[in-house]
């Protein structure tokens, strides 16, 4: 048995024996099989603390670690998402749980719980959800929070649709009225999955008009989440050849399960909310090829660049990338502010480490800043846009100034980029995992 399922066994088990009513809302085939790291499943609202503290004591008997925590359990409507990670035999496992007390949209109640875990299928541990349920929350899931309905649940959908009509109707009446039902239904019948996404904006409309929601709860729900930061921000600083893009673009590969696509958001140097790097005509950022061609500005003209790029940082992390953290992303910098210790040349910049330092304060702080060193004739090898010397220059600066920068971490890229990104995961799950406090 693989460590993955041993876990959501014994979480499953424990459920059992505690006589708490849950069920898998999706893919329970996957989740047997232990394809499925991303566990959808519903749990009686009126138990969703002792359900947490039950996964919570599972993960710590078995040696895993959360990593992200989403959303109270004080709070009976929307999701709870739990992130959990262990190391074995040098491989990183990731399971992510979300707890639905029901099936909500923007606190929109679509489905409540008694619904939900009506006719669940208990002939084994893995309780599975009344196939009409399933079937609507396959349809709905995707549809109302991003715009589409994922083409793998297609063929279910249909399915069941055409198999138990009566019973789907009974469960789409609790958030539609008949004239949305009849249009949702002819058109999964139909199989038009393009006019059901056309036309969301209706069925959302016909959704606030027919669901329930409570607004104050909903509100205190939003702003814990603003406050909160469950995701993490990185940052990364190397020299030309050091690897940083190969190893950014690596990550998902290990830490998809937590952060994919969708929860990945990708900067270089800064933020960009006042204005935007220069990109290329396919809309990706102007690779730098000669950063030492150009001289640096005069004192006056580098005093006011490097105040404007302040204030990007500084809005940019308020208004945008804080947000992004609150709901758990990876915010991923590929150089940062602490570049300018490195190499001030490149953004030619005619300033003291002194000014560095004093408006250091105010700039957002990574919670982790990966420096990448190596072998100074290998980088350049990789990269020949600065010489060798240059390289093994900055190398020394980064080492020099890395009490500067905010949790640092030295990394050796002279290491494979499998171990490097190994590296690299285990020191952004650890750091999840004790923000997390658990």
């Amino acid at each position: 048995m693989s460590i993955d399922i041993e876990f959501v066994e014994s979480f499953y088990k424990r459920l059992e024996e505690e006589k708490i009513d849950y069920c898998i809302l999706r893919n329970v085939e996957e989740v047997i099989n232990g394809d499925a790291h991303d566990i959808d499943m519903v749990v009686d609202s009126s138990r969703l603390i002792t359900s947490e503290n039950i996964l919570f004591t599972t993960a710590s008997d078995l040696g895993w670690k959360v990593h992200i925590k989403t959303g109270s359990c004080k709070d009976a409507i929307n999701i709870k998402c739990y992130h959990m990670f262990k190391i074995s035999e040098n491989k990183i496992h990731i399971v992510h749980f979300d707890f639905f007390p029901t099936f909500a949209w923007n606190g929109y109640v679509l489905i409540d719980n008694k619904t939900l875990l009506a006719n669940v299928n208990k002939k084994t541990i893995y309780h599975t959800a009344a196939l009409e349920v399933e079937a609507v929350t396959k349809l709905f899931v995707r549809l109302l929070h991003n715009g589409y309905i994922k083409a793998k649940y297609k063929r279910d959908i249909v399915a069941v649709f055409c198999k138990n009509p009566e019973k789907v109707h009974s469960i789409l009446k609790c958030f539609l009225d008949d004239g949305a039902i009849e249009f949702v239904s002819n058109a999964v019948y139909k199989e038009q999955w393009k006019e059901l996404e056309e036309n969301r904006g209706y069925l959302v409309k016909t959704i606030k008009r027919k669901s329930k929601k409570e607004i104050i709860k909903q509100k205190i729900y939003l702003v814990r989440k603003a406050m909160g930061k469950a995701g993490i921000m990185i940052a990364f600083e190397g020299t030309d050849g050091s690897g940083k893009s190969t190893i950014i673009d690596s990550l998902p590969d290990v830490l998809g399960n937590s952060f994919p696509e969708g929860m990945t958001d990708y900067y270089h140097w800064r933020p960009g909310f006042i204005k935007k790097e220069k990109t290329s005509k396919n809309g990706e950022v102007t690779v730098v090829t000669e950063p030492h061609a150009k001289a640096p500005y005069g004192k006056m003209k580098s005093f006011a660049k490097f105040m404007f790029f302040n204030l990007d940082y500084f809005f940019g992390y308020w208004c945008s990338i804080r947000w992004k953290i609150a709901k758990g992303h990876l915010v991923i910098f590929d150089r940062y502010y602490y570049d300018y210790y490195l190499d001030k040349l490149r953004y030619r910049l005619s300033i003291s480490d002194k000014m560095l330092d004093l408006f250091k304060v105010i700039i957002p702080k990574p919670d982790i800043t990966f420096i990448l060193v190596g072998d100074p004739q290998t980088l350049y090898e990789r990269k020949r846009e600065i010489s060798v010397q240059e390289i093994q220059a900055q190398i020394e600066r980064l080492l020099k100034n890395k009490d500067k920068f905010n949790n640092s971490v030295v990394i050796d890229v002279n290491k494979s980029v499998e171990d490097v990104v190994k590296d690299v995961s285990e020191y952004i799950l650890e750091t999840c995992a004790s923000k997390v406090g658990r």
